[in-house]
């Protein structure tokens, strides 16, 4: 694995999975009727070994495995079986797990001192990362309140995989085109404060490491 992938290259492994799973939830939708356990799958894996890359250290891959797994199994069952408990239970192991990616990239790209061109595409997989947790967390605020959002139809989270990524995304990044709303006052609690972290994230975090990767290369 450390000759595949070092600490000088690694969040372009994880920016071209972030990207394929953006992708796969799209072409899915767009062409199959169903299929969206696929997408799940497809994410879970992929973004699995892909931040594997992140820890060098066997804890962490050991968790990072077994939370690949884990989500697997509850997402498999819950949708076959259709139990709302193992729903949510496997929204929640994914929000753990892309929680703790995000934490994991934040320590390598904002507390490794000197700044490269791994750290400006990290910057990208955290702000990608942030966009998929409240995706998931949407999904989760839909299981169990039902119509949380306007213009999401109350269905198995994986049918709605791809609407609320776009959902998320387009909030993440304030341009709001209104076809989907908050329709309770928990929804609209996470669609603002999605909104002021992806502003604050862009102004702050980004702007200060293309900064600082300026001014070391002027240096």
């Amino acid at each position: 694995m450390g000759k595949v992938m070092s600490q000088e290259d690694n969040f372009s492994y994880l920016l071209g999975s972030l990207v394929l799973v953006l992708l796969s939830a799209a072409l899915v939708e767009q062409f199959f009727d169903a299929g969206q356990m696929i997408v799940v799958g497809t994410t879970v894996m992929s973004l699995s070994i892909s931040v594997i890359g992140l820890g060098e250290n066997k804890r962490w891959i050991r968790s990072t495995f077994g939370l690949m797994f884990t989500t697997l199994i509850f997402a498999s069952i819950g949708s076959v079986f259709e139990l709302l408990n193992l729903d949510i239970i496997a929204l929640l192991t994914i929000l753990s797990f892309l929680i703790a990616a995000t934490s994991r990239a934040a320590k390598q790209v904002l507390f490794s001192g000197k700044i490269s061109t791994n750290q400006i595409v990290g910057s990208i997989c955290i702000f990608l990362l942030l966009g998929l947790i409240w995706a998931f967390t949407y999904l989760l605020l839909i299981e169990i309140f039902g119509p949380a959002f306007n213009g999401i139809e109350v269905q198995k989270w994986p049918d709605n995989l791809s609407t609320a990524i776009y959902y998320s995304y387009i909030t993440l990044t304030t341009v709001g085109y209104g076809e989907i709303s908050p329709n309770m006052p928990i929804a609209r609690f996470f669609a603002f404060s999605e909104a002021i972290c992806g502003q604050f994230y862009m102004a702050i975090i980004v702007a200060s490491l293309v900064g600082a990767k300026m001014s070391q290369t002027e240096s």
